[in-house]
């Protein structure tokens, strides 16, 4: 693999482990899933939209029979609206079961691909150069950048990985930091308050 691509290779699954690892693998899971179920026109998603609109139209008509003055049309229409309540919870208890699979096999394959690529790329070159630094740079600590078994006077793949992951979480903190100064305030104001909660019920 020439050393340019492995540099890049390297730095690309590093980023990639760094942002799933801040989303979240269940949250990337379930935003597939969603795209998934509209993208093959899911039958039992499609039959749970249908019937929860039942479900809403029917609890609507029963809003407007009196149940002492129409107690048949009353009676008809509940029973009506629990064979279908009965289905939609089937539906959705089937949905859930195939949601759940289809989240857990997608968390499996995302792992696989991000952790077996670093494997791969780490075990079949372990002993090659990612680049070459000047040995006056780092001349106390030269061997150690060529860890493993690369080159002397150069940055081994372990090492530039490590290097690759140390910057992309640090610049993923940085992101967050950035992007959502209005959250982590209010997160430090809820924790601020639940200690000051904690005090008060040990001061009494």
């Amino acid at each position: 693999m020439p050393a340019s691509f492995l540099l890049i290779a390297v730095f690309v699954v590093e980023l990639l482990s760094t942002v799933l690892d801040a989303v979240g693998y269940s949250v990337i899971a379930a935003m597939l899933w969603g795209t998934y179920s509209r993208l093959s026109n899911n039958k039992k998603a499609q039959e749970r939209v249908q019937l929860r609109e039942t479900i809403t139209h029917l609890r609507s008509e029963l809003r407007t029979i009196s149940s002492v003055d129409q107690f048949a049309k009353w009676a008809k229409m509940r029973r009506k609206l629990d064979a279908v309540s009965a289905s939609f919870e089937r539906v959705s208890g089937d949905l859930a079961i195939e949601r759940t699979a289809f989240e857990l096999y997608v968390n499996l394959v995302l792992r696989v691909a991000v952790y077996g690529s670093r494997a791969v790329i780490g075990v079949y070159n372990y002993r090659v150069a990612v680049f070459y630094v000047p040995a006056n740079w780092f001349y106390p600590v030269l061997w150690t950048l060529s860890l493993p078994s690369a080159p002397m006077g150069s940055v081994s793949v372990a090492v530039w990985a490590f290097a690759c992951n140390r910057v992309c979480k640090r610049g993923m903190a940085i992101f967050n930091r950035v992007l959502r100064p209005v959250d982590a305030a209010g997160e430090q104001q809820a924790a601020q308050a639940a200690a000051h909660g904690a005090a008060a019920v040990q001061a009494m």
